[in-house]
């Protein structure tokens, strides 16, 4: 069993791993967001997909989004292209109910109630853990479709190279950016990221005859400095703040009326603690801030013109890890946020507090490993919750893992959703109960899995288009599905392959909302000794909303990367490689064929 606790932005850079656990020593990977221990995803109940900046580079992704798309279960729908609204579902949970975390801490939600994953860099990226399923008995609220963290170099204490890099696309695409860590004294290193993107954008709302001839475009300019310095043997503390402003605009017209508009996000967040590790105990502490601000206005009057809201979030952590023999870890540990909402038009604020305590339990003998957790959220606005869950994994054989897990979720009503223009303040908390079983396996060096779910959500909060506010649907909602995923090699090329069947119903055995229930995705990379391609394809079914249907569509990607030099890398990507016309969201055409070229330089 591992001896470390970790701060999530403290990982070790792990090489490409993009692949489901299995009972290979190939894929020995070691992941922090399952169980906030650090830990083999050869024990994990739980199954995990792993990006790294090195993948990132590789497909050239331009957007967290980018990203996503190609992941297992994940589906993303944008109201248009670059810097518009994103939002993401997990195996048919919405963005609302899959927990974001930056560095292992908890990422405040846009002012418009959900994360806006369009609005976060990639700057700073250098790795990305999904963990599917419920793990609420860990993180607390939301946690119910998976966890998605989200790590930086800010925390980084091995890497000293410095990387920059320049780019240009369609639509007037500019990009720029640099990062790098610097020694700073005997034990400590200091790191910095920085960069800036825009893109002039098209129509993303067409209305004939009102609004032709706009473009929506988008700006982002972002930065991120980290400190971290080992004391001695036992003890390491670190610091970071990280910063963005992104300014975007979009069509605000309704009916026969002409509205233009824009909107100006500013996002800031500090964070610091300190890491004590002996031969047995570990332990964490953190302290963060963030604050998001949100502008909207007419983009003839200025962001002078707008008032404000204003999202703050304060969250306090303390994180342990106790060996008790080679094969049992526990852990455990407490949690508080506070969370302050600001309505400046109306001279309003919301806030409340959450403090939670929570404990776990690792085994991994032989051919059995396990985990068992709980942890009680006491809410300032709506009491007391307790969660849990359990799961076990058996290693039937040298190439065959058999797991499956069973636990308890709630969603609390965040603060946009009770108290905004579209709020209902009479909301009540969702609450769920997941069932999860596996079966992974290796097959002539080919690394597949077979994983059925099953997830009842009580009192579903949705937005509701007639009312247009948010309403808790009545009974219970069903999201149960099949994932199928496989990974090999042949010769130079390697292969990525996942197919997603779901049923996502409410009580009535209506189709949920935006669900597509199936999904496929493949990736392709060959190798070659000064250059790789990357190519990239998914297919997403019907999807439905309010008795609308959206067609299903097909995409594909590509990318190259040339290795000039030892220093210099050219790049190259095609979005959208057959020029397909679809939509995401019903009435916002997603971008039609997209270019870019770059090229990095390191050291």
């Amino acid at each position: 069993m591992s001896k470390k606790l970790l701060a999530a932005g403290m990982l070790p850079w792990a090489a490409f791993a993009h692949a489901e656990s299995t009972t290979s020593s190939v894929d020995d990977t070691m992941v922090v967001t399952a169980s906030r221990f650090e830990q083999s995803t050869q024990s994990l109940t739980a199954q995990v997909e792993i990006v790294t900046r090195q993948d990132i580079d590789r497909m050239q992704a331009k957007t967290l989004t980018d990203v996503f798309r190609r992941m297992t279960g994940i589906q993303v729908s944008q109201y248009g292209g670059r810097g518009q609204l994103a939002t993401l579902m997990v195996r048919g949970a919405n963005s609302d109910q899959v927990l974001v975390l930056i560095d292992g801490i908890r990422f405040t939600r846009a002012v418009k109630g959900t994360v806006d994953f369009s609005q976060l860099p990639l700057t700073f990226v250098e790795r990305i853990e999904y963990v599917r399923g419920a793990r609420a008995s860990v993180y607390g609220s939301e946690a119910i479709g998976g966890v998605i963290n989200i790590i930086t170099r800010a925390n980084n204490d091995t890497d000293r190279a410095t990387r920059l890099t320049a780019g240009v696309g369609s639509r007037d695409y500019v990009e720029a950016s640099g990062s790098s860590g610097f020694k700073v004294g005997e034990n400590g290193q200091l790191n910095v990221a920085l960069g800036y993107e825009s893109d002039d954008g098209y129509n993303v709302h067409p209305i004939q005859g009102l609004n032709d001839g706009d473009k929506h475009g988008f700006e982002t300019k972002n930065g991120l400095i980290g400190y971290v310095s080992k004391l001695n043997q036992d003890w390491t503390v670190f610091a970071n703040a990280r910063a963005f402003e992104n300014v975007y605009q979009y069509d605000g017209s309704w009916n026969t009326t002409y509205s233009y508009k824009e909107s100006t996000v500013e996002n800031y967040s500090f964070a610091g603690g300190v890491n004590y590790e002996s031969e047995l105990l570990s332990s964490q502490i953190q302290v963060s801030w963030q604050d998001q601000s949100d502008y909207d206005y007419e983009k003839k009057d200025g962001k002078g013109s707008a008032q404000p809201d204003d999202l703050e979030q304060l969250n306090l952590q303390w994180n342990n890890q106790y060996e008790l023999s080679e094969v049992v870890t526990i852990g455990g540990g407490t949690d508080y946020r506070k969370e302050t909402f600001i309505v400046n038009a109306s001279n309003s604020d919301y806030d409340r507090d959450n403090l939670a305590f929570y404990g776990i339990a690792l085994v991994d003998f032989e051919n059995v490993f396990g985990e068992v957790g709980a942890r009680l959220d006491d809410n300032e606005q709506f009491g007391s919750e307790t969660t849990y869950n359990f799961g076990a994994g058996f290693r039937l054989t040298e190439e065959l893992v058999l797991k499956m897990s069973y636990g308890t979720a709630f969603k609390a009503p965040n603060l946009f959703q009770l108290y905004s223009f579209y709020g209902n303040s009479k909301l009540k908390p969702e609450s769920s109960k997941s069932a999860e079983l596996s079966l992974n396996g290796v097959v002539q060096e080919v690394y597949w899995s077979v994983t059925g779910y099953n997830t009842k959500i009580d009192d579903l909060i949705e937005y509701d288009n007639s009312t247009r506010t948010y309403n808790n649907l009545n009974g219970e909602s069903t999201l149960k599905g099949v994932e199928l995923t496989a990974e090999f090699d042949t010769g130079f090329l390697s292969h990525q392959l996942s197919a997603d069947f779901k049923d996502p119903k409410d009580e009535e055995d209506n189709l949920l909302p935006y669900r597509a229930k199936k999904s496929y995705k493949y990736t392709a990379i060959a190798y070659f000794d000064e250059f790789d391609v990357s190519l990239g394809y998914q297919y997403i079914g019907k999807r439905e909303n309010s008795g609308t249907k959206l067609g299903s569509y097909s995409l594909l990607d590509a990318s190259v990367n040339y290795f000039a030099t030892e220093s210099v890398t050219l790049n190259a990507r095609v979005d959208n490689l057959l020029d397909k016309e679809y939509e995401m969201v019903i009435g916002y055409p997603a971008p039609e064929r997209t270019f870019y070229v770059s090229m990095d330089y390191r050291f």
